[in-house]
């Protein structure tokens, strides 16, 4: 489970991860994001079977990032810039709030970064991810 350094925003906050897993370098977060999911239901019929069986299926997800960036402790800009230019997989968190997110690993398909370097930054971006998104909910208390 990602620990939250900063908490900047409220709301749908996204948070941008290089590397996977516990290795996994958290850079920033940033405000408005816009998190769509596809989920389809598959038909399937094995060898054998009487009868069409159906099992969903999740398939693809994008990501419209657009907002004002917080940079996390040990963050910089030429790191952020340098994970959107890259063409590795970014890992991005959305969060619901601060025990509550989506998760899952896309690619960048585009992006604007604009930061004077005394100044905020904004960022907008499109993003696309194939395979599942995992949703953390909060532990109950007690049981």
């Amino acid at each position: 489970m990602p620990t939250v350094v900063e908490s900047p925003y409220t709301g749908l906050t996204a948070c941008v991860k290089i590397g996977s897993g516990e290795t996994a370098e958290t850079l920033a977060y940033i405000s408005g994001a816009d998190l769509t999911l596809e989920k389809e239901i598959i038909e399937i019929l094995a060898f054998g079977m009487k009868f069409k069986e159906k099992v969903p299926a999740i398939k693809d997800w994008s990501l419209s990032l657009d907002g004002t960036v917080a940079l996390a402790k040990g963050g910089t800009q030429e790191k952020l810039y340098a994970a959107f230019d890259d063409a590795s997989p970014l890992t991005i968190g959305i969060f619901l709030d601060e025990n509550t997110y989506f998760e899952g690993t896309g690619y960048v398909s585009s992006f604007n970064i604009s930061a004077a370097p005394d100044d905020k930054i904004s960022l907008s971006s499109e993003i696309a991810g194939s395979g599942a998104t995992l949703l953390t909910l909060p532990t109950q208390a007690g049981g």
